[in-house]
């Protein structure tokens, strides 16, 4: 697989200007620690029942975003490039087909945490059809539990679906600690 995709993906992070999010509407999750901007356009819904703490659908069904909340145990470090293996693994077993090796670019100061972003294409057959799609995976260590950040868009992308799910991403941030 050609890494410019991944390459892409992070070089859109970090360069996104807040004004993506101009229409965007706050979201908190896991008792309001953390909190994502989810654009007008992306609906909520009930998602599959895979344990998503988080699931919205982005316009006309095109694609969805969702987040996990893997928790780690006491005195143990949260291991991200073996929960992103860990996640393709379960994709695979879900009867999808990874189309290309997945690879993984780490960021030391995502929100002031480590991450580790990862694009997972795939194929999945419905009938005689293809339907070629991709995961967009970021994992963020926050200490005692691992975000997982998940979009998944069609193959093709559009620009608009692109930059609706880069910027939830960004967006993402902790709660800041009171006195």
């Amino acid at each position: 697989m050609n890494l410019a995709p991944l390459r892409q993906m992070a070089l859109v992070l970090l360069s996104l200007s807040p004004a993506a999010s101009l229409q965007a509407g706050k979201v908190t999750f896991a008792k309001e620690r953390f909190s994502v901007e989810i654009p007008a356009d992306w609906k909520k819904s009930k998602g599959p029942a895979d344990g998503a703490i988080l699931y919205h659908d982005a316009p006309n069904g095109e694609g969805s975003f969702s987040i996990y909340q893997l928790p780690v145990a006491k005195d143990h470090r949260a291991n991200l490039e073996g929960t992103l293996t860990e996640r393709v693994k379960a994709i695979r077993k879900a009867g999808l087909k990874v189309s290309a090796e997945v690879t993984s670019q780490k960021q030391d100061n995502f929100d002031g945490k480590p991450a580790v972003f990862g694009v997972v294409p795939v194929e999945a057959r419905h009938e005689d059809q293809v339907v070629k799609f991709t995961y967009y995976l970021v994992l963020v260590d926050a200490r005692d539990s691992v975000i997982v950040m998940q979009a998944a868009l069609p193959r093709p992308l559009t620009p608009k679906l692109q930059q609706g799910a880069l910027g939830i991403i960004q967006s993402f941030r902790e709660k800041e600690k009171g006195p």
